[in-house]
């Protein structure tokens, strides 16, 4: 849609092109998980111990899940979300936007819990090496490929996913470029990439299914999303 304005002090009309953004417009657990209505738990995901939502609870060969329930707007958006990997091993973990449906749920060990999702991205955050992709690793995958290689080294920044340290995850997408600034909320070293993309176009629709996949294989770990929150513009 286009809106016109009126200039006063150039004396003219100038157009506002905008997108409207159907399937809801933010979902807020900024507090935490000790409720988790609005959200649909899949495989090894609890919620039972505490606030923390965990994808996988510290044993070998897990795969977990948790999507929003409802089709969001996914042509532009922000989300944050803080997130802690205890005894850290295997495999890890992503941050998934796909339009198969709220149960959707991938394999275990190198799969991080993603691999067989269609009509997907998600950006993975990889503490395993199974293929050469190291132990402190990124990437962005698409349509449920095995989530390994190519993948992004983040270990010179300082940030590693092996360390215990809460993390702070900003993932921004502004319709054409997919941007992670992944904080240390210990040491504060911080690391970012950006990635072209048409993610409407990939997942067949302006609205898809959000949330979380995680996996352990053969080694284990403790994956728990602190808090998380997901906007898209509003008019």
């Amino acid at each position: 849609p286009t809106m016109l304005n009126f200039n006063v002090a150039e004396n003219r009309f100038f157009r506002i092109d905008y997108i409207i953004q159907s399937g809801g417009s933010s979902i807020n657990f900024g507090s935490g998980f000790s409720t988790v209505a609005g959200l649909t738990l899949n495989g090894s995901t609890v919620n039972t111990n505490d606030s923390r939502l965990q994808l996988t609870n510290g044993a070998k060969n897990e795969a977990g899940s948790v999507f929003w329930n409802t089709p969001i707007g996914i042509q532009s958006f922000t989300t944050d979300f803080s997130f802690q990997l205890s005894s850290a091993l295997g495999d890890g973990f992503t941050f998934t936007i796909q339009n198969t449906g709220r149960t959707a749920l991938g394999g275990s060990g190198a799969a991080l819990g993603f691999t067989n999702i269609k009509k997907s991205v998600a950006i993975k955050f990889d503490l395993y090496s199974n293929a050469g992709e190291g132990t402190d690793s990124t990437g962005v995958y698409t349509n449920g490929a095995l989530p390994t290689v190519p993948a992004i080294n983040m270990t010179p920044s300082g940030v590693l996913l092996r360390s215990g340290d809460s993390m702070l995850a900003h993932v921004t997408y502004n319709g054409t470029t997919l941007s992670l600034k992944l904080t240390d909320l210990v040491n504060q070293k911080s690391f970012t990439f950006s990635k072209a993309i048409n993610i409407p176009a990939v997942v067949g629709a302006k609205t898809a299914f959000v949330g979380f996949t995680g996996s352990t294989g053969g080694e284990l770990a403790s994956q728990k999303i602190l808090y998380w929150t997901y906007v898209t513009p509003t008019l």
